[in-house]
């Protein structure tokens, strides 16, 4: 049985006031104390999907710990947790419209998880966010993991007729460079002041968003599949270790060693992650004022 789990306290009040040396009113998501949660384990590609970051839409690749690997960031994965857990909210409550990025009401559960800014003159707040999620690197090498797929089309003038052949606007073909399915990528996520509601919200999050898919087109691309190994309060991998110690050959991911890095009390199965996951209808009724904001 995982050692984290039952000693988080079930919810924490993010928005309750303090009173500073000086006399001012000081919020507890700004009192960050050394206690984290690490959840540690792998996604594999399960569709074709995008990853860029560049104005000409070139794969998102680097070279790390001895291969050419494709990257997907911490922040383009944050950014899809944050709406999916917006979604989350709102399945609950229709009438919350905290919404990314431009209206945030820096008073509900999901700014006080992931942050966020108002840069309003006299209003000026800003939260940091207490999910840290860490780039993640693939286990395949560029060449492994992108295919190039021919693409037709026809550009269109805006009155909806077809262009003519003219060097203005014509028909065109061009490769549209891919990641296959089954590219897996290990991932290290930290949740800083951590509470059972956070494990149970972003069990749920992690469901919905990778349906959602992640990268450029993500709409269409881009869904996985996620394996949560182990959650521990005491760190002791890095990413470099994570990639050595899982193995795929074709669709068969071999994560033996990848388990093998984590002590029995740090592992987590999946009946405990689901046990907590069915409990967010409950937390999120019991809290309802403090996870919508206080003048719910």
């Amino acid at each position: 049985m995982n050692r984290v789990l039952p000693t988080l306290q079930e919810f924490q009040d993010f928005g309750a006031r303090f009173q500073t040396a000086s006399g001012e009113k000081l919020e507890r998501v700004y009192l960050r104390n050394n206690r984290f949660v690490a959840i540690i384990g792998y996604k594999v590609l399960k569709d074709f999907a995008r990853f860029t970051s560049h104005e000409d839409l070139s794969m998102d690749v680097l070279e790390y710990h001895g291969k050419t690997r494709i990257y997907l960031t911490g922040l383009k994965r944050r950014a899809v947790y944050r709406r999916a857990s917006e979604a989350i909210l709102r399945q609950y409550d229709v009438e919350y419209n905290c919404a990314t990025p431009d209206h945030q009401c820096m008073q509900c559960y999901n700014c006080f998880a992931y942050g966020g800014v108002i840069a309003i003159k006299n209003e000026t707040k800003a939260i940091k966010s207490r999910i840290k999620t860490t780039t993640s690197f693939s286990v395949q090498n560029d060449e492994e993991s992108i295919i190039d797929e021919p693409e037709f089309h026809n550009m269109i003038h805006r009155n909806l007729r077809m262009a003519e052949e003219t060097e203005e606007k014509k028909a065109s073909i061009y490769e549209m460079v891919l990641i296959r399915p089954g590219v897996v990528f290990p991932f290290i996520d930290i949740i800083f002041n951590p509470a059972r509601f956070d494990i149970a919200m972003y069990c749920e999050t992690v469901r919905r968003a990778d349906a959602e898919g992640y990268g450029s087109r993500s709409s269409l691309l881009g869904t996985m599949e996620t394996k949560i190994v182990a959650i521990t309060d005491d760190l002791k991998v890095s990413q470099t270790e994570l990639l050595d110690a899982i193995k795929v050959e074709g669709i068969r991911v071999d994560d033996h060693q990848f388990i093998s890095l984590f002590g029995p009390d740090e592992l987590v199965s999946r009946e405990e992650l689901e046990t907590v996951r069915m409990e967010l209808p409950a937390l999120i009724e019991k809290n309802r004022k403090l996870i919508y904001g206080r003048e719910k």
